[in-house]
């Protein structure tokens, strides 16, 4: 896969791109659809397979920074992108065109630029300036223009629309199951072991402590069944996320007791998975009465 920032000349354009246009925050079920049929369109009409996104997730380009936190950062949606056979993944600068109408977003980047002869696009998908692109204007401007439009219908798992914003809920919620069949793998956090406190050593359970970035989304502060990966070896592990209410300075950590595990991980980038809850967070009377808590923690993920 080329992936490319923001050069439009570095992308192979000659023979026509078919290209898909969106944020894929997280790369769900619903997205790997729409990939899916990007592939088998362009292999079947001699054409590279785009996907266009940006560098910067609209409601946090026109909002502020941070302001919707993300599943995925750009490297992980990279990592996630890469093992999907595309030609190409383009990162664009949003504010660059993010004052375009839906038409000159179309004519000038898409067809100009990409050579698009084949669009791929959801049912519920936006483009141009205020989002005022949909389906139905894109069909019209591919008759003007010279391009073909496959619409994939929504997926929906029960009665919800499966999207990033529902897997954001969810996993804000602490529901990290229900996001995972929504995902088709597990929440996933990878980020750099910082030295803190080490009072889970003295309890007999050390930890390896993250901080989360601002804009990383989180679960709902709780402990988890996670499995933590070191250098490409998997293990099982329980996590904390939250503020420590019993020992903590209030400061957000995501705290992970990697079961069987003894060697110093410090700023060293570890990644942990989030398989189910086990309870919420809560503040204890004495550090006796947490030690104990942590054993059934402890139980309850090796169950």
């Amino acid at each position: 896969m080329n992936t490319v920032w923001y050069d439009y000349s570095k992308v192979e354009t000659r023979q026509g791109t078919a290209v898909v246009v969106g944020n894929f925050d997280g790369l769900h079920k619903g997205h790997m659809k729409l990939l899916t049929s990007l592939m088998n369109l362009s292999q079947d009409n001699g054409l590279q397979s785009v996907v266009y996104t940006f560098d910067k997730h609209p409601i946090n380009a026109i909002k502020g920074d941070n302001t919707l936190k993300l599943i995925a950062d750009n490297d992980y949606k990279q990592e996630l992108l890469s093992s999907c056979h595309l030609d190409t993944l383009f990162f664009d600068n949003f504010d660059a065109v993010r004052d375009l109408s839906p038409e000159e977003f179309v004519r000038d980047i898409l067809v100009e630029k990409f050579n698009m002869k084949v669009a791929v696009v959801g049912f519920h998908n936006h483009y141009g300036k205020d989002s005022e692109g949909d389906v139905k204007m894109l069909r019209e401007l591919g008759q003007k223009y010279g391009f073909l439009v496959h619409m994939i219908k929504p997926l929906y798992f029960g009665d919800f629309l499966c999207s990033s914003t529902k897997i954001r809920a969810l996993i804000e919620n602490g529901d990290v199951e229900k996001a995972t069949e929504l995902l088709g793998r597990a929440f996933k956090i990878k980020n750099t072991i910082v030295q803190d406190k080490m009072l889970g050593r003295t309890l007999g359970y050390p930890t390896a402590n993250m901080i989360p970035a601002p804009g990383q989304l989180i679960p709902k502060f709780g402990v988890y069944g996670t499995t933590t990966y070191v250098d490409g070896v998997a293990y099982k592990s329980i996590t904390n996320v939250g503020d420590s209410p019993t020992v903590g300075d209030g400061a957000v950590r995501i705290e992970t007791y990697i079961i069987g595990f003894d060697q110093d991980v410090y700023n060293e980038k570890l990644e942990v998975e989030f398989l189910f809850k086990i309870r919420d967070q809560r503040a204890f009377t004495n550090l006796d009465e947490l030690k104990a808590q942590l054993a059934e923690d402890e139980k309850a993920r090796l169950a």
